[in-house]
């Protein structure tokens, strides 16, 4: 994603460049809302609304596992809702570049989730590729990569650690990001 051309506004001196950014606003808006709709019904265990939000052969990724198409998202997504009592998924930042019928997201956000009797806190970056399909835009690709995901009570302590992920029941692990970023050789004094 060329950050730069997401900062800048284009010049709109004809009909038709105010069209086509009118439009371009109305692709973006349309995603923002698949994000969000994507967080809901993830939390209110909605697996019928959630998994339509994703293109026939669509792909979700996580830690290394890799979900394709609706029956196979529909037995991730059903094992993983029984993982969690409750969770609250919160979007914080979304910027999204679009390219006709595909566009390309990164999602940022955070959750608090109930598993394993620990309130856990995550901190999240989705990675999406997006496609509009019968006038309606969905998930083609989606790529989740933790920040961190602590007991809340450890998030104090363990946010400038390296072992950022720290489920119930594991062994505490390096979490995916910032760490494995090209972006990220700095060595930072503790």
């Amino acid at each position: 994603m060329d950050y730069l051309a997401r900062t800048t506004v284009p010049e709109l001196t004809t009909t038709e460049d105010l069209n086509a950014a009118v439009s371009d606003l109305l692709d973006r808006e349309a995603i923002r809302a698949l994000a969000a709709l994507y967080s809901i019904a993830r939390d209110d265990h909605d697996i019928d609304r959630l998994i339509p939000f994703f293109t026939e052969d669509g792909v979700f990724e996580i830690s290394g596992t890799t979900v394709r198409g609706h029956a196979d998202l529909r037995a991730f997504y059903l094992a993983n809702m029984r993982k969690y009592r409750t969770s609250n998924h919160v979007t914080h930042t979304h910027v999204i570049e679009t390219d006709g019928d595909l566009a390309r997201g990164i999602v940022t956000g955070h959750a608090e989730l109930a598993f394993a009797g620990t309130l856990m806190i995550a901190g999240y970056r989705y990675t999406d590729n997006y496609q509009r399909r019968g006038g309606r835009w969905m998930f083609a690709h989606r790529r989740l990569q933790f920040m961190f995901a602590v007991p809340a009570d450890q998030l104090a302590t363990s946010f400038n650690d390296h072992l950022r992920m720290r489920w119930p029941g594991a062994e505490p692990g390096p979490a995916d990001i910032p760490e494995s970023l090209d972006t990220f050789p700095i060595s930072v004094e503790s």
